[in-house]
């Protein structure tokens, strides 16, 4: 009986043991705010390269510049959770040269989903927890007419054609349609911690003799904070 009462309060000395040295503490589960951080001074800089179809001439351009997009201040809107961060982004024919001014957009990042506007245009580029909603509108909040975006996959392991490797990135499917008229295929992937890393936007007429549109891509080559 002395031995079991005295191997029960050494169980429960440990236990205690255990609680004071904050092993008894509860790991929040991640809910993906990690993949597009808004801490400011956050700098990105992306390689563009862009093929341009012109159908009337059959002549096919490309085209290379960078992009450097700095996250700025944050504006306060009517109420505390309408909150936008401005993100500047500016243009650059080479790294060394001169940045050029060339856009400013926000993003609101609320407890369900991440919006990026561009150009003016609203769209909600991820949801919270990411993974738990497979699909959604990203058009909701403007009138373009519904797009699907889809959640792929996240906490992979990706290498970008820079050479960069990333344990933790999130894969967000915006469009993919492929048919006798035309093709448009759009994909983000973002990195934990960094933001978006690489963007693919295919828009082609194929209907006609020759191809009309464009194709860009938009991969990370540095990040600093």
């Amino acid at each position: 009986m002395k031995l079991s009462i005295g191997f029960a309060c050494l169980v429960l000395l440990f236990s205690n043991s255990c609680k004071t040295n904050g092993d008894d503490r509860v790991i929040q589960p991640s809910l993906g705010y990690e993949y597009f951080p808004l801490d400011k001074g956050l700098t990105r800089i992306y390689q563009v390269d862009s093929i341009a179809y012109d159908d009337n001439t059959g002549r096919i351009d490309t085209f290379q510049f960078f992009i450097k997009e700095i996250v700025s201040e944050t504006i306060l809107g009517q109420t505390e959770t309408n909150a936008h961060t401005e993100l500047l982004r500016f243009a650059s024919a080479d790294t060394n040269g001169i940045w050029q001014p060339r856009s400013s957009n926000f993003a609101l990042q609320t407890p369900n989903n991440l919006q990026l506007v561009e150009d003016n245009i609203r769209y909600v580029k991820l949801t919270f927890p990411l993974g738990n909603i497979a699909s959604w509108n990203g058009n909701m909040y403007n009138s373009l007419g519904r797009r699907t975006f889809l959640f792929q996959k996240k906490d992979f392991f990706y290498t970008l054609e820079s050479g960069m490797s990333f344990s933790k990135c999130a894969q967000i499917q915006e469009a993919n349609i492929n048919n006798a008229i035309e093709e448009i295929f759009v994909k983000s992937i973002y990195a934990e911690n960094i933001g978006l890393i690489e963007f693919t936007n295919i828009n082609i007429n194929t209907q006609g003799v020759k191809k009309s549109g464009f194709s860009f891509k938009q991969v990370l080559i540095s990040h600093s904070k």
